[in-house]
This record gives C-alpha cells, structure tokens and sequence, in this order.
C-alpha cells in the first residue's frame, strides 16, 4: 500500500472507531445515497516536502536474514478530502453532528504519524447526484513516513506511516 493509501486507510480506521462510517471517496460505487451519515475520504491536495526520501535516519538490520537496510525519513503535506453526506430525514443538521465527531478525533483520536493543521468546512447544502445533503470537508495535515531501501539498490521495501505498528 503506498503512502497516500496508508493515510486515507488510517484516517478512515480513525474515523470508524469513532462511529462515523466512511467510504473511499471515487472508489468505484461510493457515490450513492446511504441510510446513515457517511464521510467521504479522499485527497484535495498534496505535497512532498524536503526532497522526496532527503531525511536519512540511519541503518536497520533485518533480525531474520541479517541484511541491512538504509532507513529515510519523508513528510508529506496534505489536505484530505472529508465530505459529509447525510440522508434526507436526518437533514443538513445530520451533517453538523458529524462534523462536531470529526472535531473530536482531531483534538485525540489520528494515529501518531499524522499531525492535523486544519479543518474546514463548507455549508451544507443538498446534493441532487445522490439525493443527501452534503458539507465538504478538508483536513491539513502532515503526514510522516518511514521507507527503507535494500541492499541491491534504492528500490524501496517499506513505506510505513509513522506510528502504525506492523505484525
């Protein structure tokens, strides 16, 4: 899974924990009208900072094979997608309940590799496409990876968002 990926999957597990439902934003069959309030995660924009994979960190041998790695550090700036869809009945105050949820998880609940700068949000309005009212949302962050490089080269083997523990 590459960067971007672990990110949305992050923010999306994030969420989830939290009681919001999510979908991919653009994943095949996300744009449809849902039962309860569902937040939509994609990306607005993004940024590489300091040369891609500039932040060498060190070198990490691998317990099982002995092999040693180069270990670089890379920070991504984002803004993400977070829109807001809710069912007629529950009307566009659906989507301020959820927006107060979003608040929260920025305040205590984003994993570890991801530092929010800002959410912002636009009036919630009715979207004809998929007969919900809908609030854009949009979360700056920062997002902090580990990549490793092997010893045949600079191929990359790992791309771990910071903080996310692997099994």
């Amino acid at each position: 899974m590459n960067g971007l990926e672990q990110v949305k999957s992050a923010l999306s597990a994030a969420l989830e924990r939290a009681g919001i439902e999510t979908r991919t934003a653009y994943a095949p069959g996300w744009a449809k009208a849902y039962e309860t309030p569902v937040v939509a995660v994609g990306l607005r924009t993004g940024e590489s900072k300091g040369g891609a994979l500039s932040h060498y960190l060190g070198r990490q041998t691998d317990p099982e094979t002995l092999a040693g790695r180069d270990v670089y550090g890379l920070r991504l700036d984002l803004t993400l997608s977070l829109d807001i869809y809710c069912p007629p009945r529950e009307g566009a105050a659906g989507c301020d309940g959820v927006l107060e949820a979003l608040h929260q998880i920025m305040l205590e609940g984003l994993p570890p590799g991801l530092k929010p700068t800002g959410l912002k949000w636009e009036e919630a309005a009715w979207d004809p496409d998929t007969s919900m009212f809908l609030r854009r949302g949009s979360l700056a962050c920062g997002a902090y990876f580990i990549a490793a490089a092997s010893e045949d080269g600079p191929l990359l083997t790992d791309f771990i968002l910071k903080g996310v523990v692997n099994k």
